[in-house]
Order: structure tokens, then sequence, then C-alpha cells
């Protein structure tokens, strides 16, 4: 039986021009794209971390997996680490979800200004990066409450693996439950990194856009 989790996911980020110009609202939307991702670093710096207790996580219930009945204080060991481990991401999660919070505030500032774009193909070029980051938001929040599941679907396995009258049925159910939720939050994932690149492509554009004015 084999548990999936998400080790080796790598979540694309967003980069940061540093583009310097004159003239308003151009400079003001810029200024807040830049700081887009300034608020976003702290989502950036929780990615290593997380990954690492999903490693973690994982060897543990290999241990655990290749343990008998006759070793079961040493399961019950190895499954309070695993439910330690998995309050730790909890709470990198958290962080997460913060720094995406916040960054999402800085940069829905922008809708103030993009009606003062006097470049009608400029104007209509903010308005789409304006839709792909909404989307993309929009699908981080629904990749913290898919993960949250997830986390409570572990610690549901774990617990039940602390109980020595556990059936072997319900334990390769509880497994199935929860190789389907991340599975979900692949999926989830490759959706959120593609509106990642398709809106860092889409920046890229725009800086290149207001230069040639």
């Amino acid at each position: 039986m084999k548990k999936t989790i998400l080790t080796g996911t790598v979540f694309s980020s967003l980069f940061l021009a540093g583009c310097v110009f004159g003239g308003s609202p151009e400079e003001d939307i810029s200024e807040a794209l830049d700081s887009t991702v300034e608020k976003e670093q702290e989502y950036v710096d929780s990615q290593e971390p997380l990954k690492k207790l999903e490693q973690e996580e994982q060897e543990l219930f290999n241990k655990i997996m290749g343990l008998g009945m006759e070793e079961f204080e040493e399961v019950e060991t190895l499954a309070d680490e695993a439910l330690e481990n998995l309050d730790q991401r909890e709470e990198q999660l958290s962080v997460e979800a913060a720094s995406m919070q916040e960054a999402e505030e800085e940069f829905m500032a922008i809708e103030e200004y993009v009606q003062d774009i006097e470049d009608e193909n400029l104007q209509t070029h903010v308005e789409e990066m304006v839709s792909v980051m909404t989307e993309r938001y929009e699908l981080h929040g629904n990749l913290v409450e898919q993960y949250s599941e997830g986390i409570e679907y572990d610690r549901e396995l774990y617990t039940m693996l602390k109980d020595q009258e556990l059936e072997l049925e319900d334990l390769e159910g509880q497994i199935e439950k929860v190789n389907s939720q991340y599975n979900e939050i692949t999926e989830t994932n490759e959706g959120f990194n593609g509106l990642t690149d398709e809106y860092n492509s889409l920046k890229s554009e725009y800086y290149s856009m207001i230069e040639e004015e």
C-alpha cells in the first residue's frame, strides 16, 4: 500500500521586474505589481520547508508500513511523530495562505488605475492581467482548502494506525481516500502553476509595452 503526497511538486512563482519609468497611472501599476511579488515572498519561502515535511512524513509512513503488529509500540510512536508533522505542515500552510491574501489585496489595488490608462491596447492588456491573477488567487484559495482537507485525512489515517484493532480493509480505504485527495491537489496545483506562468508572460509583455511608449 502506497500513500501519495506532494513531494517534488514545483510551485511556480512570480518574477520581479524592477522596471522604472516616468508617468502615471503606469507607474502606480508597476509599483503595485512589484509589491505583489514582495508580498508573495513568504509563500515562496514556505515551499521548501513544506516539501521537507512532506518527505519526512512519507518516510514515517513507509517505516510504519514495514512494521508488524508485534511492534505496535513503535507504530504508535511513529504515528505520533507523523501527527506532529501534520501540525507543522498546517502552520506552514497558514503562513502561505496569509502571504497570498496580502499579495492579492496588493495586486487588486491596480484596478483603480486601469481606467486612467490612455492607450487602449495597454488598458486591455492590464485588464487581462487582472483577469488571470483573479483566477490564480481563486485557485490558490481552492488549493489551501484541498490541502487542509488532505492533512485532515492524513490525521485520520495516523490516528487509525494507533488502533491495535484496526482492520486492513479500513486502512486500505483510508489510504485510498488520502491518495484521491492528493491527486486532486496535484491537478489544481498544475492549473495554478499554469496561471502563474501565463501571468508572468503577460507581465513581461506589459513592461515591454510601456517601454515602447
